[in-house]
């Protein structure tokens, strides 16, 4: 079965759906351009009100060192990079590598370096809430990591709509969510709800 993320949480009457829903991973996003992005110290007051099972991931984008180490400090599980320009070297963090897929060519470059905790496929918008071009992705990389037993995460565009779809073509061993989710303040619970059926029900 495919474990759960919902990215993007700011508020802490968020975590009441997911607790009782009872996800895999929550995600808080440290980047100043994105309309979601919160501090490390609202995050920590937040994480306070998870259930220990459910795992904190720091979504970041080219992150510089010090806020690695701020992440690291907080107590979060998971570490993940867009637009890596450089990757870290012995950090004491489980990393997600993000890669925004535009076109099939470049979904072909795409690196995974060794010891990478986990490959996350986005939409070429980060947050857009739209999916990548799911029939042109060249299923081969998809093996490829399945053989290295790399944990795949799908992003980008899922909703309660399309997510059994995604499943179905891609394998994941997460789904991530955010935009299709959100209500005027933050997560909208009954959203929240169908998603997580959608793909339970899958399995």
């Amino acid at each position: 079965m495919a474990k759960i993320k919902i990215c993007g949480i700011t508020r802490e009457s968020e975590t009441e759906v997911l607790n009782r829903m009872q996800v895999d991973y929550a995600g808080f996003v440290f980047f100043e351009k994105s309309k979601r992005n919160v501090s490390i110290e609202q995050a920590k007051e937040i994480k306070k009100h998870l259930k220990p099972s459910i795992k904190t991931v720091a979504v970041t984008v080219n992150p510089a060192l010090d806020l690695i180490d701020e992440i690291i400090e907080a107590g979060f599980d998971i570490l993940q990079i867009h637009k890596m320009q450089e990757f870290p070297e012995n950090l004491k963090i489980p990393v997600w590598v993000a890669c925004q897929v535009r076109s099939r060519e470049e979904a072909e470059e795409i690196n995974v370096p060794d010891g990478i905790s986990g490959i996350l496929l986005d939409a070429p918008e980060f947050g857009s809430g739209k999916t990548f071009s799911w029939q042109d992705f060249p299923m081969k990389k998809r093996r490829e990591w399945q053989e290295r037993r790399i944990p795949f995460i799908l992003a980008g565009g899922l909703s309660s709509e399309n997510v059994e779809e995604g499943i179905r073509l891609f394998e994941p061993d997460v789904v991530d969510v955010s935009s299709s989710v959100e209500g005027e303040h933050g997560k909208d619970h009954k959203k929240v709800e169908a998603f997580v059926r959608k793909v339970r029900e899958h399995e």
